[in-house]
């Protein structure tokens, strides 16, 4: 497995992966708003092969005075879910971020579908939304609370 940074080259790669989501885990609605921010000229954004095979996106944001981070969009493709894809992704962008801006809580949101999943690495749910994401995907905004260096 290698992760490296997203370049606009893995854009129909990164959309083939949400579609394998959908609906499932992905509201419809939610793919302009996924290809816009694809096609954004700034974004904090990876990509995880396995071989030659694009398996998993996901980044993070930060606000303007880079107190907080929020992760973006981390996908896997359908096929390949429950086999460490995601933790190995997951684990790389928190290190990306506890290295860059130490001391900063990350934020997520997500569906009542994979939370659980982010529970293991310590967030916790601050927020559940019905039908927040659209007809029967709720939106649960979640937390990792980080320690201050001091």
């Amino acid at each position: 497995m290698r992760i490296e940074p997203y370049q606009l080259k893995y854009f129909e790669d990164c959309i083939k992966i949400i579609r394998s989501n959908t609906p499932k885990y992905i509201d419809p609605s939610e793919h302009s708003m996924f290809r816009d921010y694809l096609s954004r000229n700034r974004i904090i954004y990876f990509v995880l092969f396995d071989g030659l095979n694009l398996i998993a996106c996901g980044g993070y944001g930060l606000n303007k005075q880079k107190t907080k981070a929020g992760l973006d969009w981390g996908l896997v493709q359908s096929k390949y879910h429950n086999k460490g894809y995601g933790s190995k992704l997951l684990r790389y962008r928190l290190s990306h971020i506890q290295r860059n801006y130490p001391g900063i809580d990350i934020h997520l949101d997500t569906s009542q579908k994979t939370y659980k999943f982010f529970e293991k690495f310590g967030f916790i749910v601050e927020k559940i939304t019905p039908n927040g994401y659209g007809a029967e995907l709720d939106q649960y905004n979640m937390v990792l609370k980080t320690i201050p260096d001091n």
